[in-house]
């Protein structure tokens, strides 16, 4: 299972990278911005990140009318504070979901120019401290790039036609086209169209763990649809590819849908002999991609899907991609089909596609695009003001204390998920520290901006206890949250039966089954070990049994094929999981809701066989 906060930053724009102010600008921000940190010394051993800095908000430089000192954003933030010092601040901006550094400074304040004008950018700032940790972000700003005096230049740049903002339409249909060229993949796709005119595209291909743009023959033709060949690929190689679609004024439609093509071998290689261990046989496509109910993650999405099986008896792994303003974002490797993504807008929609890849490299084709919306994260969000509080006096108001702190997932490796009702404070809680006891003390072992965070690095199967405090700007704490004790997670094992299994009728079947639920109220996850304590091998099997409460299963599940009827639940094997030999066991769970209690069912049968 993976769990990612920010998705990895995406290219900058050239004018972005190379913003700054010459001359008399320079001279005004260091006449009107507040002193810089002076330099802190390393200490050996600092682990201690800085805290948040304080509001990030948008302070307007005053100068002289008809004054230019180019387009773009003044910003201005609260400082950070940490055990040794801080030392400088990051200043980053968004672009297709990921933010980016594209300034550093010491103060508390910088303008940003180079910017296009009427164009709007997203900010955040991160403090950084002498050992090079790094903070969590400030609230995030969104401005729209002006002059930075405040007034138009006297004598502004003539603007003879209005700027063209509107972007191409999105790629659609895109699919694969055999073209037999050795190490060449082609692709087809419906022509886009545009207000003006589109005037290319641009190929996308994952390679080695990233989209990169990759030369494209591309030709529109007769029939509305485009032709694109990408040559220089590994003959015989799975790719996935995507397509983007752009105008003359340099404006990017939406990336189209994800698709799989495998680059020609040309000459065809012979079909491999049975035994030879070549595999060429990808995966089935993933089915099923969905929300799961009952599991609201805090700025985040909890998605299941359809287990596939493949050629090799070997569960295959699955890479969860999620859609971006021109892109797509890489949500990690699972095992299993499930992943939570976190680090979202929460009430902001997002679309998946999930592919699913074998142990040789061979690729599925991708899941059909799935849309979802981000859980609110309940965090409060600080109102921008200069002033320390409303009066101008310093704020000594604490937030209140985070409330409801519970387990929120279920089989992370080595970790304790947990989740919080949010803090509220005056002025805005700008993060929360999260404390586990180690000996008879509480120990900080780390800070979130969410509502939501991953204790890692456990021990599989021990016990932990946490509590949570909140944190404002002006360095203000929370009581602390009430205490959360938790067994450290260990994830859900992968099996490889044998491929030539003997067969035992059910008559013969010895069995025991551990029913072990993971519970946050109103919503549980189940994980249940099926073992074989007979001296035959189970070939092929069922499990049976009846809740006796209103437990609702949440569909699909995992490592079976889970129906329930009434209270009456059955799970079916797997291709992959069919087989259960003597002494050994099967995983297999489900995720479900209830309202009043939870009682563990009292009575399973395999087969028909009563299992201890």
């Amino acid at each position: 299972m993976s769990v990612r906060g920010l998705p990895k930053a995406g290219a900058v724009r050239a004018g972005l990278l190379g913003a700054g102010l010459l001359g008399a600008g320079l001279a005004l921000a260091a006449s009107t911005l507040p002193p810089a940190f002076a330099a802190a010394s390393a200490v050996a051993g600092d682990t201690t990140p800085p805290s948040a800095p304080g509001t990030l908000y948008h302070c307007p430089l005053p100068a002289p009318p008809g004054a230019d000192f180019g387009i773009g954003v003044s910003l201005c933030w609260g400082a950070a504070t940490d055990d040794v010092g801080v030392t400088g601040y990051d200043i980053q901006v968004k672009q297709d979901g990921a933010f980016t550094t594209i300034r550093t400074t010491t103060g508390t304040g910088l303008p940003i120019s180079g910017l296009t004008l009427g164009q709007s950018y997203t900010f955040r700032v991160i403090a950084r401290d002498a050992a090079g940790n790094a903070g969590p972000p400030s609230n995030e700003v969104t401005q729209t790039a002006n002059y930075l005096s405040g007034a138009p230049p006297t004598s502004p740049p003539p603007s003879p036609t209005p700027i063209d903002r509107t972007p191409p339409t999105r790629p659609e249909g895109l699919g694969p086209y055999n073209v037999y060229l050795n190490g060449a993949a082609g692709l087809t796709w419906t022509r886009s169209t545009d207000n003006v005119a589109v005037t290319g595209y641009a190929v996308y291909a994952w390679i080695d763990g990233a989209f990169r743009k990759v030369p494209a023959q591309v030709s529109d033709r007769p029939d509305g649809s485009v032709l694109a060949i990408v040559g220089d690929l590994t003959p015989g190689r799975d790719y996935l590819f995507y397509v983007v679609a752009k105008d003359a004024a340099g404006n990017l439609s939406a990336p189209s849908d994800l698709v799989r093509q495998r680059a020609m071998v040309e000459p065809p290689s012979p079909s491999p002999s049975p035994g030879t261990g070549t595999d060429t046989i990808p995966p089935g496509t993933p089915t099923g991609l969905t929300a799961a109910s009952g599991m609201p993650i805090p700025g985040g999405i909890f998605l299941t899907w359809n287990a596939v099986s493949d050629d090799s008896r070997i569960p295959p792994k699955y890479d969860l991609f999620r859609r971006t303003d021109h892109g797509y974002a890489y949500e990690g490797e699972n095992a299993t089909p499930r992943d939570i993504v976190v680090g979202l807008e929460g009430g902001k929609s997002y679309t998946f596609q999930v592919v699913a890849r074998d142990a040789a490299g061979n690729l599925s084709n991708p899941s059909a695009p799935y849309t979802a919306v981000a859980t609110p994260d309940g965090t409060s969000s600080p109102s921008p003001s200069p002033s320390p509080s409303a009066s101008g006096s310093a704020d000594t108001t604490p937030p209140s204390a985070p409330t409801g702190l519970w387990v929120c997932g279920a089989d992370f490796t080595n970790a304790v998920p947990m989740c919080w009702t949010a803090s509220t404070d005056d002025t805005g809680v700008a993060a929360y520290d999260v404390y586990m006891k180690q000996g008879a003390d509480f120990v900080k072992i780390g800070s979130t901006t969410k509502t939501l965070y991953i204790a890692e690095g456990l021990v599989a199967g021990t016990s932990y206890t946490f509590y949570v405090v909140a944190r404002d700007a002006a360095g203000n704490t929370s009581e602390p949250s009430n205490t959360l004790t938790a067994t450290a997670q260990s994830g859900l094992p992968t099996f490889s039966p044998s491929p030539s299994p003997s067969v035992s009728p059910s008559s013969g079947i010895r069995c025991k089954v551990t029913y072990a639920a993971n519970d946050w109220g109103t919503g549980f996850t189940t994980n249940i070990t099926i073992n074989n304590t007979g001296t035959t091998t189970i070939n092929g099997w069922t499990l049976a049994f009846t809740f006796a409460g209103n437990q609702k299963i949440s569909p699909p599940g995992w490592s079976a094929t889970w129906t329930q009827t009434g209270n009456s639940v059955t799970a079916a094997n797997f291709d992959w999981n069919k087989t259960i030999k003597p002494g050994e066991s099967v995983q297999i769970g489900f995720q479900g809701t209830y309202t009043g209690s939870n009682p563990t069912p009292t009575a399973f049968t395999l087969n028909g066989t009563t299992c201890s």
